[in-house]
């Protein structure tokens, strides 16, 4: 990054929001492009042009406002640029230019015009559509602000994961929050990545549900908000996804809320994984009864998970038990509990001699004190001497703290 390009950056509106690190960002996002604006139109420079015609014109032009001359430029060429906008009123850069001495002479409105001119011009140009954003952060116009940070992905892809996380930053002023959640609301391809970047900076929970969509009927939201906790789980950052997790919950099903969510099988609403992931497969399915229940079959031919929950259970003797009922000859229906950290199960409770009467299972186990923050409870199959299907009804499954 040049001297003169980071000095241009420092001084856009993003400084209103104490957000340096954006700035730096954006000027990331749109370095990449430099070179290209300058020189692609012309290899072999000016001295290749005829002097005074259109392109050596524009070329000069295209050179001035290129990003690396910084954020303020010296406007020597303003008769050139004049000339250059009466014979073609529609290049970008003539019109950049001249909405520059609009601005240097205090006619914001002006420039203004032109700057918006030359990004319809050319939806690609750069350095009006960032003073363009620089004006609307100014303004607090976010609405137009996340407008062309959009188009701004559109049009550079290969740079858009910075200019998402510059966008993110935005969130520091609750002024931004409702046109982004008006923008959020359209299912903008760069959705996910802005929650995930939120996430990433320490953004308030409460910020990130307000801005995340709660209807947890909507199959696409229910994944988004799994992938925004499961991002979450990755960075261990275990307390903070499930405070998350209990905000996406409607408020009748707070009361549900334990050891174990759900722990009935009803198909209470709210995102995985501390809610009940159900795995269908060519080797086994996992789907809820009705009004409660979980049945499950499994053919007995290699290992599989058939239904799974994180947990966060603090350091302490447990004890878990389940209710089942069904038909498993070799035994091959277990429930599980592993630490996050581990491989080796800290609980293991095999449902052996399943019959059509319902009977209860139970086992003791301990948390350790370290490294198992978080926990998978997992039922699995797992394949016995001969495949033979297994299948099975679950009525409850419980963990309470055992003396």
């Amino acid at each position: 990054m040049t001297t003169g390009s980071a000095g241009m950056f420092r001084t856009i509106g993003f400084n209103l929001l104490g957000a340096v690190t954006a700035v730096a960002g954006l000027f990331l996002v749109l370095s990449g492009a430099l070179a290209a604006s300058v020189s692609d139109s012309r290899p072999d420079g000016v001295g290749g042009l005829a002097k005074g015609s259109i392109a050596s014109m524009r070329h000069q032009i295209v050179s001035d406002v290129a990003l690396e001359k910084g954020a303020t430029i010296p406007l020597r060429d303003l008769p050139l640029a004049t000339r250059l906008f009466s014979r073609t009123p529609l290049d970008p850069a003539a019109q950049t230019y001249l909405g520059l001495a609009a601005q240097a002479k205090g006619d914001v409105a002006v420039a203004r015009s032109l700057m918006n001119l030359a990004v319809r011009s050319d939806g690609r140009t750069l350095r009006p559509r960032i003073w363009l954003i620089d004006q609307s952060i100014r303004r607090r116009d976010f609405g137009k602000a996340i407008e062309h940070l959009d188009r701004l992905i559109m049009t550079n892809p290969a740079r858009r994961q910075v200019t998402v996380r510059a966008m993110s930053l935005m969130v520091r002023d609750p002024a931004s929050h409702a046109p982004l959640a008006k923008m959020l609301a359209t299912n903008p391809s760069w959705r996910q990545e802005f929650l995930y970047e939120l996430n990433q900076q320490g953004v308030s929970t409460d910020a990130i549900f307000g801005l995340t969509a709660h209807n947890s009927a909507q199959a696409e939201v229910i994944f988004e908000q799994s992938s925004l906790l499961q991002t979450l789980l990755k960075n261990h950052e275990y307390e903070r996804a499930y405070l998350a997790w209990i905000n996406f919950l409607p408020q009748s099903a707070l009361k549900q809320v334990g050891s174990i969510y759900d722990s009935g099988f009803a198909n209470l609403p709210g995102p995985a994984p501390f809610n009940w992931q159900l795995i269908s497969g060519p080797d086994g399915s996992a789907e809820f009864s009705r009004p409660k229940g979980l049945t499950v079959s499994y053919l007995g031919t290699t290992q599989t998970v058939l239904a799974q929950q994180t947990l966060l259970l603090p350091p302490g003797r447990y004890r878990f038990s389940a209710v089942a009922s069904g038909r498993d000859e070799y035994n091959q229906l277990v429930w599980t509990i592993t630490c996050a950290s581990g491989s080796e199960p800290v609980q293991t409770t095999r449902l052996t001699n399943l019959a059509a009467t319902r009977r209860k299972y139970s086992t003791v186990f301990e948390i350790p004190g370290a490294g198992c923050e978080a926990q998978q409870l997992a039922l699995a199959g797992s394949p016995g001497e001969f495949p033979k299907t297994a299948d099975a009804t679950i009525e409850t499954v419980l963990i309470e703290p055992a003396a």
